[in-house]
C-alpha cells in the first residue's frame, strides 16, 4: 500500500487524531502556552499524536529529505515504535511496517556504518511482534558479520574509520541498540556480547573521566569553545544516553556486565541534570550555553527520555531528577507549535551550532516521542490510574475485540461502592469502554467482557471508578422464535444466524439441520423486525436471509462421523439462553439421543456470539459410553465453484461461495483451536475432522461474512480474516490486572 493511501484511510480518517493535520502553518516565534495538565499521561499521549502527525504530514507533502535507512529516520522509527504501544492508532505500525517493506528489510548500503543500521533497531522491534523471519534474516546477516570482525583498530578520526567502528559518540545510539534489540529478539546473546564489548571501546576512547561527558570524536579532544571550554555537544551526550537507556532495556538483569553500564548511565545523568539550563533545555553546547542562546529540543528530547528512564527503572532517585525531567518536557512542549511542528532542532551536524524555531528535524521527533513515552510510564504508575493493562502481543490490528476478565479477578481490589456499580475508562484517552457482565445462566456474574481496540503490538490502559456506566447499545441479541416454528435465532452487529427446533421437522419439504445465515449491511439488531415483517428472503435495504442450509451441516455444524458417514441428529428439543447482550448473546440447545453408527450419543451445543466478531464460539458437549467420539465440521458447498481454503497447519477453513444472482457472495469459515490434520472437500460438504469426548466440550469457531456488508468483500479479505482470527485466539490479549 502506498503512503498516500495510507495516512488517508489510517490517518486523516480518526477524528481523534485530526489536531495538528493541517497544512503547515506560518511560523511563530511565540509558541502555544501547554495547559496546566502536561504533566498527565493523556497530556503527553496527545502532544505525541499531535507531533507525529505532523511529522508524517510533512513527509507525505514534501517527501524524505534523507534515504528511509538513514540514521536521522532511524530514531524517529525509534519513538514512532514507543508511540505505537500506547496509541489506539494502527497507522504508526502499518507505516513502519511499510516503511520495512519498501527497504526490502534491509539496512543502508554502506554495510558497517552504524549509520546506515540504526533502523535495525525498528526492525528487531517489530519482528518481536510479528514473528515473520524476513524482517530479521538481512539484518541479522550483517550482525554476523559485525559479530565476527575483529574490531581491532583504533578509532583516530582517520582513514573513514567511522564506516567499519563506532569511532563517534552518537554510533552508541545508532549501533549497541540495534544489536541489543536483536539479541531480544532472536535470543542469541552474541549480538549483546558484541555491543558491550564496542561501547567500551568507544567509550574508553571518547569518555571523558573528569566531567563525565562524550567528545564527539577524536577531533574534538583538544577544540575549545568561545570561553575556553571542552566541546561537549549536547546531542552528541544525549545520543549516547538514549542508546545507554536502550541497550541497558535489552539487557537481562542477571546480565554479567550489567553494573558496569548502570554506572555509568548514573555519572551522567547526575552530570546532565547539573548542565541544564534555566528556560530547561540543554543548549548546544553543554559547556558553554551562552555562545548558543537558542534552546535545542533534540538533545533535551534525549535527556528527558533517559532521565525518566533512569526513574521509571529505579536508577534514579525521583527527588532528584523529576524537577529536572518536569522543567525539560514544559520546555520541549513549550517548542511545539499549533500545527504539531517541534521547533528549536539543531539540524544535521557533528557539534554546536544554532536553532530556530523554524528548525525541525525527523531525529528531534523521535527523541520527543521517546521521552513522551517514557513519561506517560511515569505518571500511570505515580497516579495508579491504570488498574488494568490489556497487551496486544501480536502484529495484528485488534477492533471490536472482547475481552474477557473473571470477574472474582476484576473486583478484587474494588471497594464496596465500586463493586455496587463502576465505569471502566481507558486513560490515555478519557474515553469510557463498554463491558457486559456475564451470568451464564446463573445469578451471579461470572466475568466481565470489554470491548475494546488495541493497535498492533500496543497496550490500553484501564481504570476502573465507582460510577454509573454509560448506555451500551445493543450488539449482539438473540431469542427462541416460537411463530417460526420453533427457531433459535441470533445475531450481532456484523451477521445473523438461526438453528432449527422440532416444529420444522412437520414440514419435510423445509427440513434441514444445520446452521443457518441471514446476510446484513447493518450494525442493528434485526431479528425482531425481520421476523414480524415475514419477508426476510427479500432485501429490504439491510439484508436478507438466502443462505440454504437443507439435509446438511449448513454454515458450520458439527455431528458425529464415521464410515464416510455423517450421523445428524434431529433438531434440537430444548432451549436456554444464558446471557443476552450487549456485547455477547450465548444460550445452549440440547438434542434427544441418537444413533451415530452403533454409539447412542446426545448433545448439549453452546453457542456464543460477540459483538464485533464474524464468527461464533461453539462450545458442543457430546455424552456417549467410551472415550472418543469421532466428528466432523462441514460447510455446505454449491454446484457452482467457489474458493476454498483448507489450512490444516493453522487450523483454518473457508469457502467463498459463488455468486448468488442479485444477492451477493457469502463467505463462510471455521477456526479451530489447533492444527486439524486431514481437511477435505467431498461432494456436498468442506469438511474438518476432529475427535470429541465426553468430558469437555469440543470447541471451535463458526462464522460468515456477505461481500455486500462491505466490511469483506473477497475471498483474499475473507481468508485473511480467518487466519487472523486463528491467530488471536492462539494469542489473546494479555491482561495484567495491577
Amino acid at each position: 500500500m502506498k503512503m498516500k493511501n495510507i495516512i488517508a484511510g489510517s490517518l486523516l480518517g480518526l477524528s481523534v487524531l485530526q489536531v495538528g493535520l493541517c497544512a503547515a502553518t506560518p511560523v511563530q516565534t511565540v509558541v502555544q502556552a501547554p495547559g496546566p495538565d502536561i504533566f498527565t499521561a493523556q497530556s503527553i499521549r496527545s502532544q505525541m499524536e499531535k507531533v507525529a502527525n505532523w511529522q508524517w504530514q510533512f513527509i507525505h507533502n514534501k517527501g524524505w529529505a534523507n534515504p528511509e535507512t538513514n540514521w536521522t529516520n532511524g530514531a524517529m522509527y525509534a519513538g514512532m515504535v514507543a508511540l505505537s504501544k500506547i496509541t489506539v492508532n494502527p497507522f504508526y505500525t502499518q507505516r513502519l511496517m511499510q516503511i520495512g517493506s519498501d527497504n526490502d528489510w534491509n539496512t543502508g548500503p554502506d554495510r558497517f556504518f552504524a549509520d546506515e543500521y540504526c533502523i535495525g533497531q525498528m526492525y528487531a522491534q517489530l519482528y518481536t511482534a510479528y514473528k515473520d523471519p524476513v524482517m530479521i534474516t538481512k539484518f541479522r546477516q550483517l550482525a554476523d558479520s559485525i559479530v565476527a570482525a575483529p574490531h581491532t583498530e583504533p578509532l583516530d578520526w582517520k582513514n573513514g574509520i567511522h564506516h567499519r567502528e563506532w569511532a563517534w559518540c552518537d554510533a552508541l545510539f545508532m549501533g549497541p541498540p540495534a544489536l541489543g534489540y536483536l539479541s531480544t529478539a532472536t535470543g542469541d546473546p552474541r549480538y549483546l556480547e558484541t555491543a558491550d564489548k564496542l561501547w567500551w571501546k568507544t567509550t574508553d576512547f571518547l569518555f571523558d573521566k573528569a566531567d563525565s561527558l562524550y567528545y564527539r570524536d577524536a577531533r574534538y579532544f583538544d577544540q575549545k569553545e568561545k570561553n575556553g571550554s571542552k566541546v561537549f555537544w549536547s546531542r552528541g551526550n544525549g545520543w549516547v544516553m538514549g542508546g545507554l537507556a536502550r541497550l541497558l532495556d535489552n539487557m537481562p538483569a542477571t546480565y554479567a556486565n550489567r553494573a558496569r553500564f548502570t554506572d555509568l548511565f548514573k555519572k551522567m545523568a547526575y552530570r546532565i541534570a547539573a548542565l541544564q539550563t534555566a528556560d530547561g533545555t540543554w543548549h548546544a553546547s553543554l559547556l558553554d550555553p551562552e555562545s548558543y542562546p537558542a534552546k535545542e529540543t533534540s538533545g533535551t528530547g534525549f535527556y528527558v527520555y533517559a532521565l525518566t528512564w533512569g526513574v521509571n527503572n529505579g536508577i534514579l532517585p525521583e527527588k532528584d531528577f523529576m524537577p529536572v525531567i518536569r522543567k525539560g518536557w514544559q520546555a520541549l512542549t513549550d517548542c511545539v507549535q499549533p500545527n504539531g511542528k517541534l521547533g528549536f532542532v539543531q539540524v544535521v551536524a557533528a557539534a554546536p551550532g544554532k536553532a530556530t524555531a523554524d528548525d525541525s528535524e525527523v531525529y528531534g521527533v523521535g527523541a520527543f516521542l521517546l521521552a513522551g513515552s517514557e513519561l506517560i510510564k511515569y505518571d500511570l504508575r505515580k497516579s495508579s490510574s491504570g488498574d488494568i493493562t490489556l497487551t496486544n502481543t501480536t502484529g495484528l490490528y485488534r477492533e471490536d475485540e472482547i475481552v474477557e476478565i473473571p470477574y472474582d479477578q476484576f473486583v478484587a481490589k474494588l471497594d464496596k461502592e465500586a463493586r455496587k456499580s463502576f465505569k471502566v475508562t481507558d486513560v490515555l484517552y478519557d474515553q469510557e469502554i463498554p463491558y457486559q457482565l456475564i451470568y451464564e445462566g446463573g445469578k451471579t456474574p461470572k466475568k466481565v467482557l470489554l470491548l475494546v481496540n488495541i493497535a498492533p503490538a500496543a497496550s490500553k490502559y484501564l481504570a476502573v471508578k465507582a460510577g454509573s456506566p454509560a448506555p451500551v447499545k445493543a450488539r449482539a441479541y438473540g431469542r427462541f422464535v416460537p411463530e417460526r416454528k420453533d427457531d433459535y435465532a441470533w445475531e450481532n452487529d456484523r451477521m445473523a444466524y438461526r438453528m432449527y427446533g422440532p416444529a420444522l421437522e412437520k414440514t419435510p419439504k423445509e427440513m434441514a439441520y444445520g446452521i443457518d445465515v441471514w446476510a446484513k449491511r447493518t450494525t442493528d439488531m434485526v431479528i425482531d423486525t425481520w421476523y414480524k415483517l415475514d419477508n426476510y428472503h427479500h432485501d429490504n435495504g439491510q439484508g436478507l436471509d438466502y443462505y440454504s442450509v437443507g439435509l446438511t451441516l449448513g454454515a458450520g455444524d458439527t455431528a458425529p462421523y464415521g464410515k464416510d458417514s455423517i450421523y445428524f441428529p434431529k433438531n434440537y428439543r430444548t432451549w436456554k439462553r444464558l446471557d443476552n447482550g450487549p456485547l455477547r448473546t450465548t444460550f445452549a440447545l440440547t438434542y434427544d439421543t441418537w444413533q451415530a453408527g452403533n454409539i447412542p450419543v446426545s448433545v448439549t451445543k453452546t453457542i456464543s456470539l460477540d459483538a464485533g466478531s464474524q464468527l461464533n464460539k461453539m462450545q458442543v458437549q457430546y455424552n456417549f459410553k467410551g472415550d472418543q467420539l469421532p466428528v466432523v465440521t462441514g460447510i455446505v458447498k454449491r454446484k457452482d465453484p467457489g474458493s476454498v481454503l483448507l489450512d490444516e497447519k493453522n487450523g483454518v477453513m473457508g469457502y467463498w461461495e459463488p455468486q448468488h444472482g442479485e444477492d451477493g457472495t457469502l463467505g463462510l469459515g471455521c477456526v479451530f483451536p489447533a492444527a486439524v490434520p486431514g481437511m477435505k472437500t467431498d461432494n456436498v460438504h468442506l469438511l474438518s475432522p476432529g475427535t470429541a469426548n465426553s468430558q469437555h466440550p469440543y470447541v471451535y469457531y463458526t462464522g460468515a461474512a456477505w461481500n455486500k456488508g462491505g466490511r469483506i468483500t473477497s475471498a483474499t479479505e475473507w481468508f485473511s480474516y480467518l487466519e487472523a482470527f486463528a491467530q488471536k485466539i492462539k494469542e489473546p490479549i494479555k491482561v495484567t490486572i495491577q
